[in-house]
């Protein structure tokens, strides 16, 4: 198939060409012979087909392609056949061969179906447990960075998007409370990576690893990358290719989660910590996301830093208000698709806005609905009879008798089970509660199936239950109760780490045991068990338990972390603690609080703030601070304020308005989500403060409006899909930003129009990044940008932006990353006025050619050596003073630029690292070698 010239490449056609040309020819005749037939067929096909046919054709993502393998291509990728109007697959960008591919496909798509789905608490009325689509009902969490980053950070305080943050970050250290959906949160990723494997984007050609810690109580975690397989897909280990592991790593391509550092006993943890840290420091172009509660790490261990290698920390903030309506939403959507009756489906859909609107006049009740878990509970006893608890206590008590005895006759009504036990609410709890102690006492999570047959026969001693055969008993329990059993390994486990703690501190108050929970609470595992145990204490058992607490303080004056620990412990009791017998006990906390006033870091601030509204009275404001470390503790402050949230903690956080230090800015941003990013608050606090040139991340509409306040606002990075214009009124916020210099967009697949930023007026960057749906660039001409970085990715081949709407515009500096680049720069309009030019694309994927219809172009920045013909071309520009190769290799090929040695001021050569910088220097030879700058791979 001929038409024109052919661009040859070094196997004498064009590769893309070719393999493009494979996808449009499958004809049935062409069909019929290559099943009947042994031969290898061949196809050449000229650059005018592939530009005046193939680059028209349609194109996205097929599921179903018959492979033909081509031997000779200059792409190396497999040949696909389908019809002419199928779509074709993604490309492979990268340069290398992938080897075992398919043994690859295979893993990444066992990965994919293993994590497709995650539990909604109870949602089915039913035995056992239930997946639900993550596509369908899981919400994606936000997530805020836990520490201050270094010149010019993006400010992630009011949430940012986590696919993209975890993208950016490549190593990270996530911190959640207790329900806050880290386990969850990980799975998602797990499967949103697997998912995206194919497509061009931050997960291309990713291969995600996902551990949970909690399956290695007793055991070792593997030692060798070979054996991770064995861990994670057991199933496939055996057919796993020799090396391809540590390849995987070694090539950064592969990506480790880690889940539930908090979930091993502290010495294994410290052992999981450094086999974290092995790996990292072993591996660190690889991926890693490694879970826990904040309280099980020190803020200092193993931070990435601008001079050491580490982990990126983020958390993963408590629901905001729009948060928790969504999840909500999510949870009464799988109710009524689970529903046959269509009117019980119309009264589920009834249900979320009566539940939010009710929320909405009850903001103590908020404060006990922040996780998911919280939440679905929530959702689990509205659904029932419309009832909103008053306390943690409450809350927990209603989901326990939901589940032990209302629904006993309605979820699993027709059921058959084992024996046909009849056990009344109470031996359900008293067994389950002599069943958790144990484990809280080991620090465990998961119990194999004998032990927890044995501990059922001590736990029913003494009961009516005790003449009933213990695996009756246990398999009743998995029915109608809390508990569960892991498939894979039959492990015994609570439905989640909440309910075990929670049922274990009844067990332990009823039994008097209160000095073993003061001898216990300076324990980060013991933590919620300990608050537990004061929500179900009566009130002389909790005088008791924070009389112990203080005692225990003052006998650990000489280690004064664990006596802070006690202190702040017993201070958090105040608030679960419906009543304390003798008063006198609550003002000797009250008073013990005070000694811990400023908190010295976040983690103190998180505890203290669990005492409630009276530490707000307690905190100092922003000029009572001195110090070298005076920013980290205005940060803590802000932090308790926001968590303890009310009118009162809204004043104290007005002067901290007038610290401009990236830490303080980020927690005012993060109190901003706890008061539900109102206007007011917008108005009130932020509009005080300096944002200087950082960048605001923004994921939700409703940040936009409110950002009219933030007067020295400058710049603003939009993530996800976020509209430029109101469909409802027509309102463009971003014109009412005064002071926006710096505007990203990224990852958009909604925008398809620049006419709204014209009315942006000091506008001058703008950065397009990620997935995107624009194509057409003309709203530019009448926008003040000066400066464009157009750095897209397309889901199809010509999905990308149509570089001829440009024309008109008055950029004078252009970043690009553009398959239309490949063969030129003629696609871009010869009437931009720019003075810099960087083009992004790979060295083979890009040529400089036509470059001379720029004149005035005085830098210009490329990635590899340009080849003779491009440095001619680079050669007929007046005014080009400085130039720029990243990658430049080989580097003996830099001895081409020596034409260009009295028109440049400067040669940077970026990606040299320290062995090639004396080769570059030999290379370009005595005149260009004082004009080069050498930077190494960041």
């Amino acid at each position: 198939m001929h038409a024109g010239e052919v661009a040859g490449d070094s196997y004498g056609y064009t590769g893309t060409a070719i393999n493009l040309t494979f996808r449009l020819v499958n004809s049935a005749p062409l069909r019929g012979a290559l099943d009947k037939s042994d031969g290898l067929v061949a196809l050449a096909a000229s650059t005018w087909f592939y530009d005046e046919v193939i680059q028209h054709h349609a194109s996205a993502r097929p599921k179903s392609y018959r492979r033909v393998f081509v031997e000779n291509k200059e792409t190396r990728i497999h040949a696909w056949i389908s019809r002419p109007d199928d779509p074709y697959p993604d490309r492979v960008s990268d340069d290398d061969v992938i080897p075992d591919r398919d043994f690859e496909e295979r893993y990444v798509d066992f990965v994919r179906e293993d994590n497709s789905g995650f539990e909604l608490f109870k949602v089915a009325r039913r035995r056992g447990s239930r997946d639900y689509s993550f596509d369908k009902y899981y919400v994606v969490p936000p997530i805020t960075r836990r520490q201050a980053a270094t010149s010019a950070p993006e400010l992630t305080g009011a949430g940012t998007d986590s696919a993209n943050a975890i993208a950016g970050a490549r190593r990270v250290l996530l911190l959640g409370g207790a329900g806050a959906g880290k386990t969850t949160f990980l799975t998602w990723l797990a499967n949103d990576v697997a998912r995206r494997h194919d497509e061009e984007g931050p997960w291309h050609r990713v291969v995600p690893f996902l551990i949970s810690l909690r399956h290695f109580s007793e055991t070792n975690l593997p030692d060798d990358l070979e054996r991770l397989l064995a861990a994670v897909a057991p199933a496939l280990a055996e057919e796993k290719p020799a090396g391809w592991v540590t390849e995987l790593f070694g090539s950064g391509r592969a990506m480790l989660l880690v889940d539930g550092l908090d979930e091993l006993v502290e010495n294994r943890r410290a052992k999981a910590q450094r086999w974290i840290e092995k790996f990292v420091r072993s591996y660190p172009d690889a991926r890693y996301v490694v879970s826990t509660r904040p309280s099980a790490v020190d803020d200092h261990w193993f931070v990435d830093t601008d001079t050491a290698i580490g982990l990126d920390r983020f958390e993963l903030p408590e629901l905001s208000r729009p948060g928790l309506g969504r999840v909500i939403d999510r949870w009464f959507a799988a109710a009524a698709d689970l529903e046959p009756s269509a009117e019980q489906q119309e009264l589920l859909k009834s249900y979320p806005q009566r539940l939010r609107a009710e929320l909405d006049t009850r903001p103590n009740l908020r404060g006990l609905v922040s996780s998911p878990l919280m939440a679905g509970l929530l959702c689990a006893l509205y659904r029932e009879d419309q009832y909103l608890p008053r306390t943690r206590r409450d809350l927990l008590d209603q989901a326990l008798d939901l589940l032990l005895a209302r629904w006993d006759d309605t979820a699993h009504r027709g059921m058959a089970v084992v024996g046909e036990l009849d056990l009344v609410k109470t031996e359900k709890q008293i067994l389950l509660e002599r069943f958790a102690s144990p484990m809280v006492r080991r620090n465990e999570l998961l119990v194999p199936r004998p032990d927890a047959l044995d501990r059922l026969g001590e736990a029913k001693k003494e009961l009516r239950a005790q003449a009933i055969d213990s695996g009756q008993l246990l398999q009743h329990l998995l029915e109608r109760s809390v508990l569960r059993e892991n498939p894979a390994d039959h492990k015994i486990q609570f439905l989640h780490r909440t309910f075990r703690d929670y049922l274990a501190a009844a067990d332990i108050v009823k039994r008097g045991s209160l000095d073993e929970l003061a001898s216990r609470a300076h324990e980060d595992s013991w933590y919620e068990v300990v608050f537990m145990a004061a929500a179900r204490a009566r009130e002389g058992e909790v005088a008791d338990l924070l009389d112990a607490l203080l005692r225990r303080a003052r006998r650990s004056s000489t280690d004064r972390s664990t006596a802070d620990r006690l202190k702040l412990v017993a201070a958090a009791c105040l608030e679960y603690a419906d009543v304390v017998d003798p008063y006198s006990r609550r003002l000797e906390v009250e008073k013990a609080a005070r000694q811990l006033v400023p908190p010295a870091d976040v983690q103190q601030a998180e505890m203290l703030a669990k005492a409630g509204r009276f530490v707000v009275g307690l905190l100092p404001g922003p000029d009572e601070l001195t110090g070298p470390n005076r920013d980290t503790a205005a940060a803590a402050v802000l932090r308790t304020l926001a968590l303890v949230g009310g009118e009162e903690a809204w004043e104290k956080i007005r002067p901290f308005t007038a610290m401009h230090q990236s830490t303080v800015v980020e927690e005012l941003l993060r109190g901003w989500r706890t008061f539900d990013f109102s206007d007011e608050y917008a108005a009130d606090l932020l509009s005080k403060v300096d944002f200087g040139e950082r960048v605001l991340n923004v994921h939700r509409w409703g940040m936009l409006s409110p950002l009219r306040h933030l007067t020295t606002l400058r710049a603003v990075k939009l993530i996800g899909d976020l509209a430029l214009v109101s469909d409802r009124d027509g309102m463009r916020p971003l014109a009412a930003l005064q002071r926006l210099r710096r505007l990203e967009i990224a990852s958009n697949e909604i925008v398809r129009d620049l006419h709204p930023l014209a009315d942006c007026a000091v506008l001058r960057v703008l950065i397009i990044s990620g997935y995107s749906a624009l194509r057409d660039l003309s709203g530019l001409k009448g926008s003040p940008v000066q400066e464009l970085r157009l750095l897209t990715i397309g889901r199809t081949v010509h999905g990308y932006p149509s570089l001829g709407t440009l024309a008109g515009t008055g950029l004078s500096s252009l970043t690009i990353r553009h398959p239309g680049l490949s063969g030129g720069l003629d696609p871009l309009p010869a009437d931009l006025p720019l003075t810099e030019l960087a083009v992004h694309n790979r060295a083979d994927s890009r040529s400089l050619l036509g470059i001379e219809r720029f004149p005035l172009l005085a830098k210009v920045t490329v990635t590899g050596v340009p080849q003779p013909k491009e440095i001619a071309a680079l050669c007929a520009l007046p005014g080009l003073r400085h130039l720029v190769l990243h990658d430049a290799h080989p580097v003996a090929d830099l001895a081409r630029l020596q034409p260009l040695a009295d028109r440049l001021d400067v040669l940077e050569l970026r990606g040299v690292d320290a062995p090639d910088v004396r080769s570059a220097m030999k290379a370009v030879g005595g005149e260009l070698t004082a004009k080069l700058r050498t930077r190494a791979h960041s």
